[in-house]
């Protein structure tokens, strides 16, 4: 399964994905909303995670709502994977469409969790 992972923290996007590549999953990384797109367009993952905050000119929502409303990756699973955790922002995530808001600080097991819970529901 492809799990892309979407953060400006190349200390954590390596964390999660060396984790998740040890445990069997093909990961994809972008530092950018943009970048993240390109990726999730062309290569198609079964689960994007992504932090809010992203450098550029979208943040994590835009990405997740471009996600959600375009043709080609509108199937993907979005988790949105944030330390900003305040009720306004999980509402703004929601709104975007994601599928899961997990805060950071986030232990890998804990996101694999939330990876594993998302594909179940396609099966």
């Amino acid at each position: 399964m492809r799990v892309l992972l979407v953060d400006d923290s190349i200390d954590e996007r390596e964390m999660y994905a060396e984790y998740l590549r040890r445990r069997g999953y093909c990961t994809l990384q972008a530092a950018t909303a943009r970048d993240g797109f390109r990726l999730a367009a062309d290569l198609a993952p079964a689960v994007v995670v992504t932090d809010i905050k992203l450098p550029g000119s979208e943040d994590g929502l835009a990405l997740t709502s471009r996600l959600k409303h375009d043709s080609a990756t509108r199937d993907s699973f979005v988790i949105v994977l944030s330390a900003a955790i305040f009720d306004t922002d999980r509402a703004a995530a929601s709104e975007a469409g994601c599928d899961r808001f997990l805060a950071k600080p986030c232990l890998p097991a804990e996101l694999e969790a939330a990876v594993v819970e998302m594909a179940g529901q396609r099966a």
